[in-house]
Order: structure tokens, then sequence, then C-alpha cells
């Protein structure tokens, strides 16, 4: 649940290396203002919640200081290497409030645990391209 009031709950599929193939997101956030725009708006908090756990990072010195400030050096997943996410949409007859917050963190949630919670991040990042 988000500090908005939206609520969502995700369903991470992982491959034998704990690689993301599939996110099933449940989102409800009162009467949306427009599903197509919702749906949107959940994919993309789904992709950042993946890159997040699996892929993102930066590199810095002993003393904290950045050492490549390349947007590809961060390991922000790329588009193409999104799994499949679908999004459904609970009926809810309030008012409509931010549901992609709570996306992110179910997501970002269920990732992790279906790797088996590991302790070090990013997850995978050897594997980005």
């Amino acid at each position: 649940t988000s500090p908005a009031g939206g609520t969502a709950t995700a369903l991470a599929d992982v491959d034998d290396e704990g690689w993301p193939t599939g996110i099933r997101v449940t989102v409800r956030c009162g009467d949306p203002l427009d599903e197509v725009v919702l749906r949107s708006y959940a994919v993309g908090a789904a992709h950042m919640a993946i890159g997040w756990v699996c892929s993102e990072a930066i590199a810095v010195d002993d003393e904290g200081r950045p050492q490549d400030l390349t947007v590809r050096s961060f390991g922000v997943l790329r588009a193409i290497d999104t799994p499949p996410v679908s999004v459904t949409i609970e009926a809810d007859d309030g008012p409509a409030v931010n549901g992609s917050d709570a996306v992110f963190a179910a997501v970002a949630a269920a990732v992790w645990i279906a790797q088996g919670c590991p302790p070090d991040w990013p997850t995978r990042r050897g594997r980005v391209s």
C-alpha cells in the first residue's frame, strides 16, 4: 500500500538464473481516470522495480566518489529486456489515487522473493547488456 492509498500485489516468475521471465500485477487505486494510462504507469513501475533489484548500481571508489556516470554504466534495464507484465485493475469506486508507487514496491518485493532474497543488490548485474 502506498502513502497515497493505492494497493498492489505482484507475482514474479524467474528463470534458473533468477532473471524475471514474467510479472503479474494487480492494482487498486480508486476509480481510474484512464485505464490505459494506469496500465502504462504500472508497466513502467514494474520495469523500474526489476532494474532496481536486478541490475542498477553506481560504481564508487573507497571514498564514495562516483567512478562512471554514463547512463549505460548505471545498469538500467533496457526496454527490450523487460519481461512481459500483465496488469489487472481491480474495481474501486473511490477517488483516483497514485497506484504506480504500490506497483513498484510490490514488483520489487516479488522479484527479490522469487530469487530467494539474495543479500547483495543488484542481484544480477552481470547479465545486463
